[in-house]
């Protein structure tokens, strides 16, 4: 029998019950603190959970491209999973960032709720079980052979320039030289390629060099850590009776089974209403 890693699932993951039916499947799950994805499921698979706030916000912001572009750079299959309907966001912005994200070549799948989150990731899971194992390897990875294969690196390290963009491109001008002597507005006519794309491509292939000690310090991103914990909020009907706070969804909908008709389940990081009595 073939030894295999165990699944290695993002701490921000502990509130929901998926890690639990990953293990009660019989799968080996380690929580543990991921740079990027929320799940590593199999050599080279991993997957990035949206839920209905956190895929409004992350297309708002822009941060949902970057972490596509970092996903696959990191792993050769990279699936974005969205879970129930997005909030707080048109459905024409979010339905066409998922197609960009599409054309990028990365992988969506639909899930209605946290229920079918789990079964997609357990299907995905089995279905990745190789013979290599999962755990995370340090280091960079060795560079390509081929000449081709490494203007494809060069241009994929670009913010917003995926993989599948990158040989779009290429094929597109034919060589990196002729993308670096294209105009930004010239680039601007390829699919895919908006303002903001064009003038990262421009910036990093055309910009003058500066030094590491002249540079200007990067502005801070919020880190993974750095997000609110996810507590379960349990509202009694009656409002007289404190909330009671969890931080376990599947603790907290066992105190609503036992809480009486009209209890509500809210979740403490969206303010959506989960559940009711």
């Amino acid at each position: 029998m073939v030894e295999i890693g165990p699944v290695l699932v993002d701490h921000r993951e502990r509130g929901s019950a998926i890690p639990e039916a990953l293990a009660a499947a019989g799968l080996d799950v380690q929580m543990t603190d991921l740079p990027v994805g929320d799940y590593v499921l199999g050599p080279g698979l991993a997957v990035e959970r949206k839920g209905p706030a956190d895929l409004g916000a992350s297309i708002r912001d822009g941060r949902i491209f970057d972490q596509a572009v970092r996903l696959q750079s990191a792993f050769p299959q990279a699936v974005l999973l969205i879970e129930g309907e997005p909030r707080w966001i048109a459905e024409d912005a979010w339905r066409g960032a998922v197609c960009r994200l599409v054309e990028d070549g990365f992988t969506v799948l639909h899930s209605l709720d946290a229920e079918d989150s789990a079964a997609w990731i357990l299907r995905l899971a089995k279905r990745a079980r190789r013979a290599a194992p999962t755990t995370r390897t340090e280091g960079p990875r060795r560079a390509p052979r081929h000449p081709s294969a490494q203007a494809e690196v060069m241009l994929s390290v670009v913010p917003g320039i995926s993989p599948a963009m990158a040989r779009s491109l290429l094929a597109a001008y034919g060589s990196v030289a002729a993308v670096a002597a294209a105009a930004p507005d010239g680039l601007r006519s390829h699919p895919g390629i908006g303002r903001v794309r064009a003038a990262r491509i421009a910036d990093a292939l055309r910009g003058e060099y500066v030094a590491p000690v002249d540079r200007e310090p990067e502005p801070d991103r919020p880190t993974r850590g750095a997000r609110p914990t996810r507590r379960w909020i349990l509202a009694e009907p009656d409002g007289g009776t404190e909330a009671q706070s969890f931080d376990r969804r599947s603790i907290a909908l066992r105190a609503l089974r036992a809480a009486g008709v009209g209890a509500r389940l809210v979740d403490g990081l969206t303010g959506e209403v989960v559940e009711t009595g």
